[in-house]
């Protein structure tokens, strides 16, 4: 099922002539597509060690050439693996954006059930958030995910799906209160600096019960990096979100935006993936469900 109206088509046929005309010495390699939660890519597994992914629509067109700039930047300035860009792949007629063949990284998506401790999970996350804000951001990109340039900018958006969430689901009063408590905070004034974007399970990678990476770097680029405690809501739990909290030394301000982009990309996702990703969609339940629990 396709996620969004202007989706491309995407399927093994169109990635196995993707690989024999541009990478032709991996085209015989077994190729299976991922279920995933994820909402930009579509990933393929390809042999043991590779991943190919591809943007679903052309508006997402420039995350494959970002990854492949700046991945190999992050790497040694974090302390969480990131994947490794092994080749790009490049538009043609019948698939009109760029697409990219990373290296496979082995593990599972980091949640309550495949982490041991969130505590040591909060720490790690908290200390790779702390080390990605210190990465110089010269020649960064000034355009990437939404969430790192203020709640003003979805503040229609907000409510627009708001009132697509039944009032049965959640209490409407509390989601507004919590909404106009970040939108009051004064946006951040320090210097921009680099945030992932979207760090929430589906692209944190578990294994042998730690976390051990974070994946899916298509809309990583410098602003407010508050948006980088996302996880605090949507996989940490009371204890550890305070955990989580005091690794990054969020203040109060910058906790209070951040959880308001945590509750708008709740509410958003909640109506918008109910029938073409009920994965995602109860992951956006069980987060507006610690949104509202944290006071």
């Amino acid at each position: 099922m396709t996620l969004h109206r202007d989706e491309l088509r995407i399927n093994e046929l169109v990635v196995g002539n993707l690989l024999s005309e541009q990478i032709p010495e991996w085209a015989d390699l077994p190729l299976s597509r991922l279920e995933t939660t994820g909402t930009v890519n579509v990933a393929y597994r390809l042999g043991d060690d590779k991943l190919v992914r591809l943007p679903r629509t052309i508006g997402y067109g420039d995350g494959p050439e970002r990854e492949a700039t700046w991945l190999p930047v992050f790497a040694p300035a974090v302390p969480l693996e990131v994947p490794e860009h092994l080749a790009p792949g490049r538009p043609t007629k019948y698939y009109p954006c760029h697409w990219s063949v990373l290296r496979w990284i082995e593990g599972t998506n980091a949640n309550a059930v495949s982490l041991n401790d969130l505590d040591v999970a909060a720490e790690a996350l908290g200390d790779f958030v702390v080390a990605l804000r210190s990465v110089p951001t010269d020649g960064a990109p000034r355009s990437g995910s939404y969430r790192g340039f203020g709640l003003a900018g979805v503040y229609e958006s907000f409510h627009r799906w708001l009132n697509e969430v039944s009032e049965d689901e959640i209490d409407v009063a509390r989601v507004r209160r919590i909404w106009e408590e970040g939108v009051a905070v004064e946006e951040c004034m320090g210097p921009p600096k680099w945030f992932h974007g979207d760090l929430q399970p589906g692209n944190l990678i578990a294994r042998d019960g730690d976390l051990v990476a974070v994946i899916d770097w298509e809309g990583c680029t410098v602003g407010d990096p508050s948006s980088d405690l996302l996880a605090a809501w949507w996989l940490f739990e009371a204890d550890s979100r305070e955990t989580f909290r005091s690794a990054t030394g969020a203040a109060t301000e910058e906790w209070r935006r951040a959880k308001g982009g945590a509750l708008f990309m709740a509410i958003a996702a909640i109506p918008y993936y109910a029938d073409a990703n009920p994965g995602f969609a109860s992951s956006a339940r069980k987060a507006l469900q610690e949104v509202l629990a944290d006071n």
